[in-house]
């Protein structure tokens, strides 16, 4: 396993189901309720679980609001602001089931500096591959299996999705980033 997604302490139902549709497009992710877990409690956690981290899920007025990369010594690493977040069941309601494996991200070969910074952190995190495409339906993957799509925004944000491999029908969930910010 190499990603533990969890929420933050104070959560709502619908940061709860994004976790989960997290969890369903990302294989080799667990996913568990904090509830009243501290920091040193979710630290011990990934430890005692040999994850590279724990995705924690913040929330702002009930949604989706900031995703922080947590190590093993409670020491936040990365920290990625959202600006929205549709569901699964927003995106598509017909695709309901657990990918066998995520096949890679993918992105344009001209995309920004920022966009390429998400890629290198998801790719560093999620334990998988990286590819260059001109459209989501260039990639060469095998059948149900979850595509991870980043792309630049006319806004300057980064729309971060996911895509069924047989199909290439978006799945979702829908993430729409704004800013990336690394600890030092």
């Amino acid at each position: 396993m190499s990603l533990i997604i969890t929420t933050s302490r104070k959560t709502s139902n619908r940061v709860r189901s994004f976790a989960r549709d997290l969890w369903t497009v990302l294989p080799g992710t667990e996913r568990f309720n904090r509830g009243g877990m501290g920091l040193t409690e979710l630290a011990a956690r990934v430890k005692q679980s040999g994850a590279k981290a724990a995705l924690v899920i913040s929330m702002w007025k009930g949604n989706p609001s900031i995703l922080v990369f947590t190590s093993s010594t409670g020491e936040e690493l990365v920290s990625i602001k959202i600006e929205s977040a549709k569901l699964r069941r927003e995106v598509n309601p017909a695709k309901k089931i657990r990918m066998l494996g995520t096949a890679g991200i993918f992105m344009k070969s001209n995309s920004s500096h920022k966009t390429r910074e998400l890629r290198e952190i998801l790719a560093s995190y999620l334990d998988i591959a990286v590819f260059e495409v001109e459209s989501i339906k260039d990639a060469q993957v095998e059948e149900n299996w979850s595509l991870i799509w980043l792309e630049d925004h006319p806004s300057g944000k980064i729309l971060w999705t996911h895509y069924h491999s047989t199909d290439r029908v978006e799945i979702g969930p829908r993430i729409r980033v704004t800013s990336i910010r690394r600890k030092e």
